[in-house]
């Protein structure tokens, strides 16, 4: 019994002894399946392991991924990169303690360590300085809006590829130093970006503006005539400065002037079916459309920062009765050819008076003006004045300052040549019956044409 025993301290002596020697060996020498930087490594000693390591770090490249799809690779020696050993093998080998190594059988280690690393900072600048993407990067564009002929476009902001080349610095030193193969330039934020995108705020508020103001439509009616200002017409009012965009007055009064020359008919020539003479030219007086520009520019100023869309007239300063086919003086006028010393009164298109009249004496320099007027207003009863006389009418219409149309009892002929020689003070002198007539269906402002 008492050998048996003995035997069996002998034996656990033994196995103590070999786990004690084993313990030793692997104080020293890193444990079965163990891998760094991904090479196996196990049996091996700390100073085997360092000269791995620097064995991998002297084939080092460190390969940049640029925009684009481009790539660059600089090794460890065009980086100024020098490697040593490092105390770090020994720590993790530390972490492996040998009285443990019974664990290896169901557990592996993987470390990944890198030299001791220095710079040679001159040689890393020259390094960095000589790529590619340094010298022929292309500087970012911020995000712009341009006028175009009846709008704007916006063109997006490009990237370019111009480096920060601080950053870059920064990025490929922690890159080395951590030996990694790759850096994704764009990921670690080496390029310069634009200032402004598409999708910032000085983009997103001036499109909006524009397209408010470039929604305007404003239709100004003309009878049936039309005239739009829509985006082709209020694209040419806007200034862009930078990204602030304003409604140029001066471009807005200058439309709205070229709309008054077009359809402003104030004492310019128009076209007129004469009942005698067919279509004539007549000019003058004070009868037609006037637009007040003062007033109008300040309205379409106001229509174009709402973004209206509006069916209007214009601003007037002085109206005209139609836009008709007979241009401005419609189907309701008064007609005095004074070269036949005749008048013709229409109403609605239909001959309310055919008569003779007499204009003024044309021997006595006082000639009726040949004008386009308007009725005045009306007066029963009136008693015209002038040098050296007082005539009571029994209806006035004056049509041009003291020029008008009234009915003459004293006279007992109209028509013909008398006009010449025993013509009015300027009036138009008309039968009294056909003056009652005209008097009760004309209304002031009706036009009154005149000429010879």
């Amino acid at each position: 019994m008492l050998k048996r025993i003995r035997w069996y301290l002998w034996v656990l002596a033994g196995i103590f002894l070999l786990y004690l020697m084993v313990s030793i060996y692997f104080m020293e020498h890193f444990f079965l399946g163990t891998t760094v930087n991904g090479r196996n490594v196990e049996l091996r000693t700390v100073k085997q392991v360092n000269s791995l390591i620097l064995e991998q770090a002297d084939g080092y490249e460190l390969t940049l991924l640029e925009r684009g799809g481009s790539e660059e690779s600089m090794t460890a020696q065009q980086l100024g990169m020098s490697f040593s050993e490092t105390e770090n093998v020994r720590n993790y080998k530390r972490i492996q303690n040998g009285f443990l190594w019974p664990r290896m059988f169901w557990q592996q280690d993987s470390y990944q360590i890198t030299p001791d690393i220095t710079f040679d900072e001159e040689a890393f600048d020259e390094a960095l300085a000589a790529l590619s993407c340094v010298q022929d990067g292309e500087e970012p564009e911020d995000a712009r809006v341009e006028l175009t002929a009846d709008g704007y476009e916006l063109y997006p902001e490009q990237q370019g590829s111009k480096i920060k080349e601080d950053i870059l610095k920064e990025q490929v030193r922690a890159a080395a130093e951590a030996m990694q193969p790759e850096l994704a330039l764009e990921e670690a934020g080496c390029y310069e970006a634009p200032a402004v995108t598409a999708d910032s705020p000085e983009i997103t508020e001036l499109t909006a503006k524009l397209d408010k103001w470039l929604g305007t439509e404003v239709t100004y009616e003309f009878g049936p005539q039309t005239e739009v200002v829509d985006s082709s017409v209020v694209s040419g009012f806007i200034q862009l400065d930078g990204y602030d965009a304003s409604i140029d007055e001066e471009a807005v009064k200058a439309w709205v002037a070229e709309l008054a020359d077009r359809r402003d008919t104030y004492k310019k020539a128009r076209k007129f079916q004469s009942t005698l003479r067919g279509v004539i030219t007549v000019s003058g007086g004070n009868y037609g459309w006037q637009i007040d520009q003062e007033a109008e520019n300040a309205a379409l100023l106001a229509s174009i920062e709402k973004g209206e869309t509006i069916a209007k007239q214009p601003a007037w300063s002085r109206e005209g009765k139609d836009w008709g086919e007979n241009n401005d003086i419609g189907d309701t006028y008064i007609e005095v050819d004074m070269g036949a010393q005749h008048m013709w009164a229409y109403k609605d298109g239909a001959l309310l008076i055919d008569t003779d009249v007499v204009t003024g004496n044309i021997s006595r320099n006082y000639g009726t003006p040949a004008i386009v007027a308007a009725i005045q207003y009306k007066d029963r009863n009136a008693v015209l004045r002038g040098d050296n006389y007082a005539t009571p009418v029994k209806y006035w219409m004056p049509f041009y300052g003291n020029y008008g149309i009234h009915d003459a009892s004293w006279r007992r002929e109209f028509g013909g040549t008398v006009y010449l020689t025993n013509g009015s003070h300027g009036c138009v002198n008309t039968p009294p019956a056909a003056m009652k007539v005209i008097f009760e269906n004309m209304e002031s402002g009706t036009p009154v044409v005149l000429y010879y």
